[in-house]
């Protein structure tokens, strides 16, 4: 019997050509791969194999064997396959290749965008699902800042603020009405309010959402809740579980204290942030909010249409 504390190099490990072979030609079958190979060449030389997609390929067997896959172009590293599949999914896009040579698949391509914006996507990035425009997808700091500028010019707004700190960090703000807040500029990119004292509904509105994945959220906010559960749904949030709108003053941010409170007492671990659980926290979470005496004098929960 081998033993697994030892390097794969030990003479002991090593295996005659005879088993490296028939080992190659085992893990080719479980692959759904052909060998095209008449001879065997060794554990480092290359063998000309036919992946089960069609693609022809010459993986080593001793790479084969430390775990890596046999086609290059199936695992996305073949230059041309890579460079046809970018060229095809700018074309898909409207986008136009400025690069006048391939760079290879982790480096920046200039790119000029359907609407007009020059970029510099990588292919790599772009073959995971990545758009190829970052102005287009909201990602720009620059186009960021300046449209979050633009917004506050608009409503009468001061930025009180002496950096930018990123689309999804609060700026202290100083609202036409001479109210301090701090509004993420993601948020009023999205057509969330500025002030939360100026919309009289600060801290209003009380969820609970969750995902396909054993994940449950708990959350407050202000006013409409459509746009926070929009955004909640886009990460698969998209079970409201509990919707509860136009809350006392103060009671949403209390309860969600007291749920913070309970799972800590309880040893939950929160696996993201301070409000995202296990489902296995689910019944104490939904006990907490149905028990409290605002919450039963509402009635049932209502979910808004979009």
């Amino acid at each position: 019997m081998s033993n697994p504390s030892l390097p794969i190099s030990h003479p002991r490990l090593r295996q005659s050509p005879q088993q490296a072979e028939a080992a190659f030609r085992a893990r080719l079958a479980e692959l759904g791969a052909i060998l095209l190979e008449p001879l065997w060449l060794g554990v480092n030389t290359p063998h000309r194999v036919r992946c089960a997609a069609g693609h022809d390929c010459a993986p080593q067997p001793a790479s084969v064997r430390k775990g890596r896959g046999v086609c290059r172009t199936c695992a996305g590293r073949d230059p041309q396959a890579a460079e046809t599949a970018f060229r095809a999914r700018l074309t898909e896009l409207g986008a136009t290749l400025a690069e006048p040579a391939w760079l290879g698949v982790n480096a920046p391509h200039r790119v000029r965008c359907a609407a007009g914006h020059d970029c510099a996507p990588n292919p790599g990035n772009v073959r995971n699902g990545d758009g190829v425009c970052r102005t287009c997808a909201g990602k720009d700091p620059k186009v960021a800042e300046a449209a979050f500028r633009a917004r506050l010019t608009e409503l009468g707004a001061t930025l009180l603020e002496s950096t930018w700190l990123g689309a999804n960090v609060p700026h202290r703000v100083r609202c036409a009405d001479g109210h301090d807040c701090a509004p993420r500029p993601g948020n009023i990119r999205d057509g969330d309010g500025l002030c939360r004292a100026c919309s009289g509904r600060a801290w209003d509105a009380l969820y609970v959402v969750a995902s396909d994945v054993d994940v449950v959220k708990f959350g407050i906010t202000s006013g409409d809740p459509r746009p926070r559960l929009r955004a909640h749904r886009r990460n698969g949030l998209d079970q409201v579980l509990r919707l509860f709108t136009g809350l006392p003053d103060g009671v949403a941010r209390a309860l969600e204290n007291n749920i913070i409170a309970a799972l800590r007492d309880a040893r939950e671990e929160p696996i993201q942030g301070r409000e995202y659980f296990s489902s296995r926290a689910l019944p104490l979470i939904l006990d907490l909010i149905d028990h409290h005496p605002a919450i039963r004098a509402l009635g049932p929960t209502v979910t808004p249409q979009d």
